[in-house]
């Protein structure tokens, strides 16, 4: 039983750092994000088929950090040899560049990139407790070493039945998190719009419920959606109200809508915006967060791609940022009235403590014809 055991341990490890190395080695960095959820748009020349987990890590490292781990290697400074002690030290040196990274540069843009509309309505936001919480409670679960490798080998299997939003609700892994209750607060303030503490709330295509549940309780009802059968489950369980998925919007009216990191995952976005500003009441408002760049990626779908693609355009964050506000405004009839940037964070594995991507979040008021 014991040989068992560590075979298992160290199948689990080798899978992890031999046959997945090269998605944590690519030499092609990511300008906007350490994480990116289409990995095979950054590192074509890789295999890895992974594209469906959410977020992925591109590089944590400069390439001179690689160089100089690799010149210590060859000095016999450190060089690891089995699988368990490559992952460990893989672990530590991810974490430590994490501890590092200044957090603030999360919410920074560059405001001489926007008009002075756009300036005026940019909300500066900051990591507060509830963010160093949640970033406290991931560095903790990533060292546990049986956990971790559990998820591995449940993943490894279920891969093949289910989708990995189906295995992280079933596993109760992967939690999500976007804005504190502070934060939410700070953008909704600002709007001057959707603050009724008596109204409702509804998260479409809500997840496991974490990322909304941390400013749900500003309303005093909230209601959800969501097509995964184990997150429903999770959602049920945290109080909200599931609606269905298709008929959510024609009869009820919300205070606030949220649509977090949700239209570059579902396949028609633009059938999905509509539907939000016909369930939106009045003094209503839309609160949504875009994981810019755009890159979509739908995980029902058979090629994995929208039927429905936003005309975002743009290179840069604050240029993606504005075209998306324009085309809300001239397409489907939404001002935006504020916004901000913060990251869109992920509880982490064994290899490293947590994952993030650049969101952009937003307050938009619907305009009444």
């Amino acid at each position: 039983m014991l040989f068992i055991f560590w075979f298992t341990v160290h199948f689990s490890l080798v899978y992890r750092v031999y046959l997945q190395q090269t998605c944590y080695t690519c030499s092609k960095l990511d300008n906007y994000s350490y994480c990116t959820k289409e990995y095979q748009q950054i590192c074509l020349r890789n295999e890895c088929n992974d594209t469906n987990e959410i977020p992925r890590i591109t590089r944590i490292k400069e390439l001179e950090n690689e160089e100089m781990a690799n010149h210590w290697a060859l000095n016999g400074l450190y060089r690891p040899r089995s699988a368990l002690a490559r992952a460990l030290y893989e672990k530590q040196r991810n974490d430590r560049h994490l501890q590092e990274f200044d957090q603030h540069e999360w919410y920074r843009v560059d405001k001489s990139r926007l008009t002075e509309d756009l300036q005026q309505k940019f909300v500066q936001l900051q990591p507060d407790e509830e963010t160093k919480e949640f970033l406290t409670n991931s560095i903790d679960k990533s060292t546990w070493v049986w956990t971790q490798i559990w998820y591995l080998l449940a993943k490894a299997v279920l891969k093949h039945f289910w989708t990995i939003t189906d295995i992280n609700g079933w596993l109760g892994r992967g939690s999500m998190f976007v804005l504190s209750a502070a934060q939410a607060r700070s953008l909704l303030s600002a709007a001057k719009r959707g603050m009724n503490s008596t109204g409702a709330l509804v998260d479409v295509g809500a997840g496991d419920g974490e990322v909304s549940r941390r400013f749900a309780h500003l309303y005093t009802n909230k209601y959800a959606t969501e097509i995964s059968s184990c997150m429903r489950k999770a959602l049920s369980s945290k109080g909200y109200t599931l609606l269905d998925t298709e008929e959510w919007w024609r009869e009820q009216r919300f205070d606030c809508v949220c649509m977090l990191n949700l239209l570059d995952r579902c396949s028609k976005p633009r059938s999905m915006l509509r539907q939000a500003k016909a369930a939106i009441g009045p003094d209503g408002v839309l609160l949504l967060a875009l994981v810019l760049p755009y890159k979509p990626y739908v995980e029902v779908t058979t090629d994995h791609k929208p039927e429905e693609r936003l005309p975002i355009q743009g290179v840069s964050f604050e240029e993606q940022a504005a075209s998306f506000m324009q085309f809300m405004r001239d397409e489907i009839g939404f001002e935006a009235v504020a916004w901000s940037r913060a990251p869109y964070l992920c509880e982490g594995d064994f290899a490293q403590a947590y994952y993030w991507l650049d969101d952009s979040i937003y307050v938009f008021s619907p305009i009444r014809e």
